[in-house]
């Protein structure tokens, strides 16, 4: 029996206009600007937070990309010795993954011997193997992969770029397709730009410049576009920006179609797109919450139509054990396919009043970009005039500002750490080597850098710099700013010593000094703050003047009183907490 809601349902509610919606939701924000619900992308166009019917006619016609909605699973295996990298990609098999990656770690591991020995009992016709990393002569690889028995029939590819050589060289490649015919040989990798701060937008339209590149470069050297569009991997990365990330491909498959007619091939018939969770907010120190986070991108991906993905393991094996970490993460695709059954229906955002608008105006944004490297000559013209690495560098900055202020939040990182585990205790040094390996190309590595140096120069000294927190006044307002300086203060490694409501008299002095803590910070929720904190500054200073004095909230009225009372600073939502965290640092002797 199928049941289904009567249209005289949807008559009892009348169509509400969005003049109409927006009317209301000012009225009800009262003092609060509109401008404040409306979301301003890192990608520098505005999305309000409620789209309507109204937008319909600027809707994309974006192509599916696909008949159904299944995807690869593939799992990336580091080839130091090649027999124990065959153990484990046959091994991965069980997890139910449908693709390996070899990552390559030096040329020889990728002689035709290793090769053979790294394909032992995979069958290449029944599921895509790629190739990455530090990778012979594509030419070379190549040859050898097509002397493999039944390798002539896999659908993986070469993740790493192939370098100009000659034009006969580039000619030599469209041959290759031949013997290989279903191999992708053509990468478009957007992976580092994403590690140096891209945004959506930008990595669309990096995209489409290295496809545009890889067009012209192999259509001069006698190739069909055609035919190089159907050798072609775009691979883009996944992360935690959920709506954003889901309208990527999205708004991808729309522009590849209007770049592919400029260049005579079909606009149906799209590169292959191959997702990989970011590991830009990876965290070290929380490695659990990671799996949220890759769960989170997995979906994305997934309901975004890519055909290929690839999630990274949450846990680089400093905090949790490789095999666990490994399995861990391989159920995260077994979830969502067999619990979750997202393969049941085909670009599910597909007429979303917000999902579509968000595509459109990613769309516009990647198109002006792509545009702007296109008259600079090209993504290689681009790239070797700095063009990129500045367009980058102001993504990057602008990120690291929200997320030095807290405007962007990293559960685990710049918002509520947790504890070290004893097997972490047990890794600090390796683990802080790579967090400074990996700080520019992490967005989380600088707060937990800074965390970890505060706990490593605890276990030198033996003891943690402490907070004591001071709160005056109406609870209800002291005690939240008490609990937003907790959390501020436990991102920089700080021990928490206690938090007390005290009255401003001798033996709360006392009290306060029994904790011995490094900082006091005062929460005062009265109507003019100043003569409280004033009097305890002051009193603090002639008992203890190594006490650091810290006030909670944004300087008042008259709060040069307070400075020269010994007021250290305040503290409050906006400050760049990494910037003040590094300053209480310097000033409790930690660097």
């Amino acid at each position: 029996m199928t049941n289904s809601l009567p249209d005289s349902l949807f008559q009892e509610f009348p169509a509400v206009s969005r003049a109409e919606w927006k009317t209301k939701a000012t009225s009800e924000l009262k003092e609060t600007p509109y401008e404040k619900i409306v979301w301003k992308t890192p990608d520098g166009f505005e999305l309000e937070p409620w789209c309507s019917r109204e937008e319909h006619d600027s809707f994309l016609q974006v192509p599916a990309g696909k008949h159904a909605n299944s995807w690869t699973n593939c799992r990336v295996i580091t080839v130091t010795d090649p027999s124990a990298a065959n153990c484990a990609a046959l091994k991965s098999f069980a997890s139910d993954v449908s693709a390996i990656e070899f990552h390559i770690t030096a040329p020889h591991l990728a002689s035709p011997e290793n090769l053979s020995i790294l394909l032992s009992g995979i069958e290449a016709s029944a599921l895509p193997v790629y190739f990455s990393g530090n990778l012979p002569p594509a030419a070379d690889m190549l040859a050898a992969l097509s002397s493999l028995p039944g390798f002539r029939g896999n659908e993986g590819g070469l993740l790493s770029p192939l370098p100009f050589v000659s034009r006969e060289a580039d000619l030599a490649y469209g041959e290759r397709l031949e013997t290989l015919p279903g191999f992708r040989l053509f990468a478009v990798d957007t992976i580092s730009y994403n590690e140096h701060g891209s945004t959506p937008a930008l990595e669309i339209a990096l995209a489409l410049a290295g496809v545009s590149e890889t067009l012209n470069r192999f259509t001069k050297a006698g190739l069909s576009a055609d035919r190089i569009i159907s050798a072609t991997e775009i691979i883009l990365p996944v992360g935690t920006s959920h709506f954003s990330e889901l309208a990527k491909p999205r708004a991808l498959r729309y522009l590849l179609g209007h770049l592919l007619k400029a260049y005579g091939a079909n606009p149906a018939s799209l590169p292959r797109l191959f997702a990989k969770t970011s590991r830009r907010t990876i965290s070290l120190l929380d490695p659990y919450t990671n799996i949220l986070r890759l769960t989170t991108e997995a979906v994305s991906a997934i309901l975004g139509g890519y055909e290929t993905l690839q999630i990274g393991a949450f846990d680089n094996g400093l905090s949790v054990e490789n095999d666990i970490a490994e399995r861990i993460t391989g159920n995260i695709h077994l979830v969502l396919q067999s619990e979750a059954t997202l393969q049941r229906v085909v670009d599910p955002a597909s007429g979303s009043n917000y999902i579509e608008t968000l595509t459109r105006k990613l769309a516009v944004s990647a198109w002006e970009s792509f545009r702007k490297i296109e008259a600079a000559g090209g993504l290689k013209a681009a790239e070797e005039s700095g063009m990129i690495r500045s367009m980058l560098a102001a993504s990057a900055a602008r990120e690291k500002k929200e997320i030095g202020s807290r405007k962007k939040t990293l559960i685990g990182v710049n918002r509520y750490p947790w504890p070290l585990t004893p097997e972490q205790d047990g890794n600090m040094g390796p683990i802080e080597t790579a967090l400074e390996a990996g700080l520019e190309k992490s967005a989380s590595a600088s707060y937990e850098l800074l965390r970890l140096k505060t706990l490593t120069h605890a276990k030198k000294n033996g003891r943690l710099p402490s907070v004591f927190i001071w709160t005056i006044g109406d609870p209800a307002i002291s005690f939240r700013q008490a609990a937003f300086c907790e959390d501020f203060f436990k991102c920089g490694g700080f021990h928490i010593e206690g938090m007390a409501s005290l009255p401003v008299e001798e033996k709360s002095y006392a009290a306060v000094q029994q904790r011995k803590p490094d900082i006091v910070v005062l929460c005062i929720a009265e109507k003019d703050t100043v003569p409280a904190a004033e009097q305890i500054c002051i009193s603090l200073r002639q008992l203890q003047p190594a006490i650091l004095k810290v006030m909670a909230g944004k300087p008042p009225f008259g709060h040069e009183k307070l400075l020269e009372a010994g007021l250290d600073s305040f503290i409050y939502t906006g400050v760049n907490v990494l910037d003040m965290l590094e300053t209480y640092q310097r000033k409790t002797g930690v660097q």
